[in-house]
Protein backbone atom coordinates (compact mmCIF):
# COMPACT_ATOMS: atom_id res chain seq x y z
CA UNK A 1 0.00 0.00 0.00
CA UNK A 2 2.81 2.42 0.86
CA UNK A 3 4.61 1.61 -2.38
CA UNK A 4 1.56 2.35 -4.52
CA UNK A 5 0.40 5.44 -2.64
CA UNK A 6 3.75 6.97 -1.63
CA UNK A 7 4.03 8.76 -4.99
CA UNK A 8 1.54 11.41 -3.78
CA UNK A 9 3.69 14.58 -3.57
CA UNK A 10 1.37 16.31 -1.07
CA UNK A 11 1.34 13.61 1.59
CA UNK A 12 3.16 10.34 0.71
CA UNK A 13 2.26 8.67 4.03
CA UNK A 14 -1.46 9.62 4.16
CA UNK A 15 -2.92 6.40 2.78
CA UNK A 16 -0.60 3.96 4.56
CA UNK A 17 -1.27 5.69 7.92
CA UNK A 18 -5.01 5.54 7.22
CA UNK A 19 -4.72 1.83 6.36
CA UNK A 20 -2.88 1.15 9.61
CA UNK A 21 -5.64 3.00 11.51
CA UNK A 22 -8.29 0.88 9.74
CA UNK A 23 -6.26 -2.25 10.52
CA UNK A 24 -6.26 -1.41 14.24
CA UNK A 25 -10.00 -0.61 14.27
CA UNK A 26 -10.73 -3.72 12.20
CA UNK A 27 -8.72 -5.93 14.56
CA UNK A 28 -10.64 -4.59 17.57
CA UNK A 29 -13.93 -5.19 15.74
CA UNK A 30 -12.72 -8.71 14.84
CA UNK A 31 -12.16 -9.60 18.49
CA UNK A 32 -15.54 -8.14 19.51
CA UNK A 33 -17.52 -9.87 16.76
CA UNK A 34 -15.75 -13.20 17.34
CA UNK A 35 -17.41 -13.34 20.77
CA UNK A 36 -20.92 -12.81 19.33
CA UNK A 37 -22.63 -15.96 17.93
CA UNK A 38 -23.49 -15.43 14.25
CA UNK A 39 -27.07 -16.52 14.95
CA UNK A 40 -27.53 -13.30 16.96
CA UNK A 41 -27.50 -11.24 13.74
CA UNK A 42 -30.25 -13.29 12.12
CA UNK A 43 -32.98 -11.40 13.99
CA UNK A 44 -31.74 -8.14 12.43
CA UNK A 45 -31.55 -9.31 8.80
CA UNK A 46 -34.68 -7.43 7.66
CA UNK A 47 -33.69 -4.31 9.59
CA UNK A 48 -30.25 -4.40 7.95
CA UNK A 49 -31.50 -4.68 4.37
CA UNK A 50 -34.14 -1.95 4.92
CA UNK A 51 -31.45 0.33 6.36
CA UNK A 52 -29.18 -0.47 3.40
CA UNK A 53 -31.89 0.51 0.91
CA UNK A 54 -32.65 3.71 2.83
CA UNK A 55 -28.95 4.69 2.74
CA UNK A 56 -28.71 3.88 -0.98
CA UNK A 57 -31.71 6.11 -1.68
CA UNK A 58 -30.27 8.84 0.54
CA UNK A 59 -26.97 8.83 -1.35
CA UNK A 60 -28.89 9.35 -4.60
CA UNK A 61 -31.24 12.13 -3.45
CA UNK A 62 -29.23 13.68 -0.62
CA UNK A 63 -28.02 17.31 -0.72
CA UNK A 64 -24.52 18.18 -1.95
CA UNK A 65 -23.03 18.51 1.56
CA UNK A 66 -24.24 15.00 2.43
CA UNK A 67 -23.82 13.19 -0.89
CA UNK A 68 -21.27 14.88 -3.14
CA UNK A 69 -21.00 13.91 -6.79
CA UNK A 70 -17.46 12.81 -7.66
CA UNK A 71 -16.43 12.01 -11.26
CA UNK A 72 -20.06 11.78 -12.33
CA UNK A 73 -21.12 9.35 -9.56
CA UNK A 74 -22.76 9.66 -6.13
CA UNK A 75 -21.53 6.81 -3.93
CA UNK A 76 -20.55 8.29 -0.55
CA UNK A 77 -22.37 9.85 2.39
CA UNK A 78 -20.23 12.48 4.11
CA UNK A 79 -20.66 15.22 6.70
CA UNK A 80 -19.36 18.33 4.98
CA UNK A 81 -15.59 18.64 5.33
CA UNK A 82 -15.27 16.12 8.16
CA UNK A 83 -12.82 13.26 7.33
CA UNK A 84 -15.44 10.55 7.82
CA UNK A 85 -17.80 8.92 5.37
CA UNK A 86 -19.89 5.89 4.56
CA UNK A 87 -20.22 4.05 1.27
CA UNK A 88 -23.75 2.56 1.49
CA UNK A 89 -23.11 0.00 -1.26
CA UNK A 90 -20.47 -1.69 0.94
CA UNK A 91 -22.90 -1.98 3.85
CA UNK A 92 -25.56 -3.15 1.36
CA UNK A 93 -23.43 -6.18 0.41
CA UNK A 94 -23.23 -7.39 4.01
CA UNK A 95 -26.90 -6.60 4.71
CA UNK A 96 -27.95 -8.46 1.55
CA UNK A 97 -25.90 -11.53 2.53
CA UNK A 98 -27.43 -11.52 6.02
CA UNK A 99 -30.96 -11.15 4.63
CA UNK A 100 -30.51 -13.80 1.90
CA UNK A 101 -29.00 -16.33 4.31
CA UNK A 102 -31.97 -15.87 6.65
CA UNK A 103 -34.63 -15.83 3.90
CA UNK A 104 -33.28 -18.78 1.88
CA UNK A 105 -32.70 -21.00 4.92
CA UNK A 106 -36.23 -20.24 6.18
CA UNK A 107 -37.83 -21.09 2.82
CA UNK A 108 -36.50 -24.64 2.74
CA UNK A 109 -37.93 -26.64 -0.18
CA UNK A 110 -40.19 -23.71 -1.16
CA UNK A 111 -37.07 -22.02 -2.57
CA UNK A 112 -37.64 -24.17 -5.67
CA UNK A 113 -41.09 -22.67 -6.31
CA UNK A 114 -41.45 -19.97 -8.94
CA UNK A 115 -43.77 -17.71 -6.92
CA UNK A 116 -42.26 -18.40 -3.48
CA UNK A 117 -38.63 -18.58 -4.59
CA UNK A 118 -37.58 -16.96 -7.85
CA UNK A 119 -40.01 -14.01 -7.91
CA UNK A 120 -39.29 -12.56 -4.42
CA UNK A 121 -35.57 -13.25 -4.88
CA UNK A 122 -35.55 -11.45 -8.23
CA UNK A 123 -37.44 -8.46 -6.79
CA UNK A 124 -35.02 -8.05 -3.89
CA UNK A 125 -31.95 -8.50 -6.11
CA UNK A 126 -33.38 -6.05 -8.64
CA UNK A 127 -34.17 -3.39 -6.03
CA UNK A 128 -30.80 -3.52 -4.31
CA UNK A 129 -28.75 -3.95 -7.48
CA UNK A 130 -30.77 -1.28 -9.29
CA UNK A 131 -30.12 1.35 -6.62
CA UNK A 132 -26.38 0.71 -6.86
CA UNK A 133 -26.45 0.57 -10.67
CA UNK A 134 -27.90 4.09 -11.01
CA UNK A 135 -25.25 5.67 -8.74
CA UNK A 136 -23.71 4.57 -11.20
CA UNK A 137 -21.50 1.70 -10.01
CA UNK A 138 -21.42 -1.20 -12.46
CA UNK A 139 -18.66 -3.13 -10.68
CA UNK A 140 -20.43 -3.21 -7.30
CA UNK A 141 -23.68 -4.15 -9.05
CA UNK A 142 -21.93 -7.19 -10.53
CA UNK A 143 -20.57 -8.13 -7.08
CA UNK A 144 -24.05 -7.90 -5.50
CA UNK A 145 -25.49 -9.92 -8.39
CA UNK A 146 -22.83 -12.64 -8.02
CA UNK A 147 -23.40 -12.86 -4.25
CA UNK A 148 -27.16 -13.17 -4.72
CA UNK A 149 -26.99 -15.79 -7.48
CA UNK A 150 -24.43 -17.91 -5.60
CA UNK A 151 -26.33 -17.94 -2.29
CA UNK A 152 -29.62 -18.59 -4.10
CA UNK A 153 -28.08 -21.48 -6.05
CA UNK A 154 -26.42 -23.06 -3.00
CA UNK A 155 -29.72 -22.86 -1.07
CA UNK A 156 -31.26 -25.34 -3.55
CA UNK A 157 -32.88 -23.20 -6.24
CA UNK A 158 -34.38 -24.90 -9.31
CA UNK A 159 -31.84 -25.06 -12.18
CA UNK A 160 -34.38 -24.05 -14.84
CA UNK A 161 -35.33 -21.00 -12.79
CA UNK A 162 -31.65 -20.12 -12.46
CA UNK A 163 -31.04 -20.42 -16.21
CA UNK A 164 -34.12 -18.34 -17.07
CA UNK A 165 -33.24 -15.68 -14.51
CA UNK A 166 -29.63 -15.47 -15.69
CA UNK A 167 -30.69 -15.13 -19.33
CA UNK A 168 -33.14 -12.36 -18.41
CA UNK A 169 -30.45 -10.59 -16.36
CA UNK A 170 -27.95 -10.91 -19.23
CA UNK A 171 -30.41 -9.28 -21.64
CA UNK A 172 -31.13 -6.46 -19.18
CA UNK A 173 -27.45 -5.88 -18.50
CA UNK A 174 -26.65 -5.84 -22.23
CA UNK A 175 -29.39 -3.28 -22.91
CA UNK A 176 -28.12 -1.11 -20.04
CA UNK A 177 -24.56 -1.31 -21.43
CA UNK A 178 -25.64 -0.36 -24.94
CA UNK A 179 -27.83 2.49 -23.63
CA UNK A 180 -24.83 4.20 -22.02
CA UNK A 181 -21.72 4.29 -24.27
CA UNK A 182 -19.28 4.62 -21.36
CA UNK A 183 -20.53 1.31 -19.90
CA UNK A 184 -20.00 -0.45 -23.22
CA UNK A 185 -16.51 1.05 -23.49
CA UNK A 186 -15.62 -0.17 -20.00
CA UNK A 187 -16.82 -3.68 -20.86
CA UNK A 188 -14.74 -3.66 -24.06
CA UNK A 189 -11.69 -2.50 -22.10
CA UNK A 190 -12.35 -5.17 -19.47
CA UNK A 191 -12.28 -7.74 -22.28
CA UNK A 192 -8.87 -6.52 -23.42
CA UNK A 193 -9.91 -4.03 -26.16
CA UNK A 194 -6.87 -1.73 -26.43
CA UNK A 195 -7.63 -0.30 -29.86
CA UNK A 196 -7.80 3.17 -28.35
CA UNK A 197 -5.00 3.47 -25.78
CA UNK A 198 -4.97 7.29 -25.70
CA UNK A 199 -5.40 9.21 -22.48
CA UNK A 200 -7.92 11.66 -23.93
CA UNK A 201 -10.42 9.08 -25.17
CA UNK A 202 -9.42 6.59 -22.54
CA UNK A 203 -11.29 3.45 -23.64
CA UNK A 204 -8.20 1.25 -23.51
CA UNK A 205 -5.79 3.51 -21.66
CA UNK A 206 -6.27 1.95 -18.24
CA UNK A 207 -5.87 -1.58 -19.63
CA UNK A 208 -2.77 -0.67 -21.65
CA UNK A 209 -0.99 0.87 -18.66
CA UNK A 210 -1.93 -2.07 -16.45
CA UNK A 211 -0.63 -4.58 -18.99
CA UNK A 212 2.59 -2.58 -19.37
CA UNK A 213 3.06 -2.71 -15.61
CA UNK A 214 2.33 -6.44 -15.34
CA UNK A 215 4.38 -7.35 -18.43
CA UNK A 216 7.44 -5.31 -17.49
CA UNK A 217 7.51 -7.00 -14.08
CA UNK A 218 8.76 -10.18 -15.73
CA UNK A 219 9.17 -13.31 -13.64
CA UNK A 220 10.61 -11.85 -10.44
CA UNK A 221 9.62 -8.16 -10.68
CA UNK A 222 11.52 -4.89 -10.50
CA UNK A 223 11.58 -4.95 -6.72
CA UNK A 224 9.30 -3.60 -4.00
CA UNK A 225 8.90 0.15 -4.41
CA UNK A 226 10.46 0.31 -7.90
CA UNK A 227 7.27 0.35 -10.05
CA UNK A 228 7.43 2.97 -12.83
CA UNK A 229 3.82 2.93 -13.99
CA UNK A 230 2.59 4.27 -10.66
CA UNK A 231 4.22 7.65 -11.37
CA UNK A 232 1.29 9.28 -13.14
CA UNK A 233 0.65 6.55 -15.72
CA UNK A 234 -1.74 4.24 -13.87
CA UNK A 235 -5.07 5.86 -12.96
CA UNK A 236 -5.98 5.19 -9.30
CA UNK A 237 -2.71 3.35 -8.75
CA UNK A 238 -3.31 2.82 -5.01
CA UNK A 239 -6.86 1.43 -5.39
CA UNK A 240 -8.22 0.14 -8.74
CA UNK A 241 -4.77 -0.62 -10.19
CA UNK A 242 -2.93 -1.74 -7.06
CA UNK A 243 -2.56 -5.30 -8.40
CA UNK A 244 -0.76 -3.86 -11.45
CA UNK A 245 1.74 -2.09 -9.19
CA UNK A 246 2.23 -5.29 -7.20
CA UNK A 247 2.75 -7.28 -10.41
CA UNK A 248 5.35 -4.86 -11.76
CA UNK A 249 7.28 -4.83 -8.48
CA UNK A 250 6.99 -8.50 -7.53
CA UNK A 251 6.65 -10.08 -10.98
CA UNK A 252 4.78 -13.17 -12.09
CA UNK A 253 5.83 -15.03 -8.93
CA UNK A 254 4.42 -12.27 -6.71
CA UNK A 255 1.19 -12.07 -8.73
CA UNK A 256 0.78 -15.84 -8.52
CA UNK A 257 1.40 -15.69 -4.76
CA UNK A 258 -1.31 -13.04 -4.35
CA UNK A 259 -3.82 -15.08 -6.36
CA UNK A 260 -2.88 -18.22 -4.40
CA UNK A 261 -3.67 -16.40 -1.14
CA UNK A 262 -7.13 -15.52 -2.45
CA UNK A 263 -7.64 -19.15 -3.51
CA UNK A 264 -6.70 -20.16 0.05
CA UNK A 265 -9.29 -17.73 1.45
CA UNK A 266 -11.89 -19.21 -0.94
CA UNK A 267 -11.04 -22.77 0.09
CA UNK A 268 -11.20 -21.97 3.81
CA UNK A 269 -14.38 -19.88 3.45
CA UNK A 270 -16.32 -22.50 1.51
CA UNK A 271 -14.99 -25.17 3.88
CA UNK A 272 -16.53 -23.22 6.75
CA UNK A 273 -19.78 -23.06 4.77
CA UNK A 274 -19.82 -26.84 4.24
CA UNK A 275 -19.15 -27.55 7.91
CA UNK A 276 -21.60 -25.00 9.35
CA UNK A 277 -24.08 -26.57 11.82
CA UNK A 278 -27.15 -24.97 10.20
CA UNK A 279 -28.42 -23.65 6.86
CA UNK A 280 -28.22 -20.01 7.92
CA UNK A 281 -24.55 -20.31 8.91
CA UNK A 282 -23.73 -22.19 5.71
CA UNK A 283 -25.32 -19.56 3.45
CA UNK A 284 -23.82 -16.71 5.49
CA UNK A 285 -20.31 -18.13 5.01
CA UNK A 286 -21.02 -18.77 1.32
CA UNK A 287 -22.13 -15.17 0.79
CA UNK A 288 -19.21 -13.55 2.61
CA UNK A 289 -16.64 -15.76 0.86
CA UNK A 290 -18.19 -15.10 -2.55
CA UNK A 291 -18.15 -11.36 -1.82
CA UNK A 292 -14.40 -11.34 -1.09
CA UNK A 293 -13.40 -13.70 -3.90
CA UNK A 294 -15.58 -12.39 -6.73
CA UNK A 295 -14.63 -8.78 -5.94
CA UNK A 296 -10.97 -9.77 -6.06
CA UNK A 297 -11.44 -11.67 -9.34
CA UNK A 298 -13.25 -8.69 -10.85
CA UNK A 299 -10.42 -6.32 -9.92
CA UNK A 300 -7.63 -8.64 -11.10
CA UNK A 301 -9.60 -9.41 -14.28
CA UNK A 302 -10.06 -5.70 -15.03
CA UNK A 303 -6.38 -4.76 -14.72
CA UNK A 304 -5.20 -7.83 -16.67
CA UNK A 305 -7.67 -7.39 -19.55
Amino acid sequence: VFSSSGVNPDDPTYLVIRNVQMLVLGSIALVVFMSVPYTFWRRYSVHAVVLAMALLILVLIGPEWLSEEVKGAKRWLTLGDLPIGLQPSEFAKLAFILYLADWCSTKGEKIRDFSNGLVPFGIMLGLLGGLVFIEPDMGTTLVIFSIGVTVYFVSGAAILHMIGGLLLAAVGFSLAAVAAPYRLQRLLAFGGDVTDPTYALGIGYHTVQSLLALGSGGITGMGLGVSRQKFGWLPEQSTDAIFSVWGQEMGFIGALLMITLFVAVAWRGYRVARRAPDGFGSLLATGVTTWIIFQSMLNIGAVSG
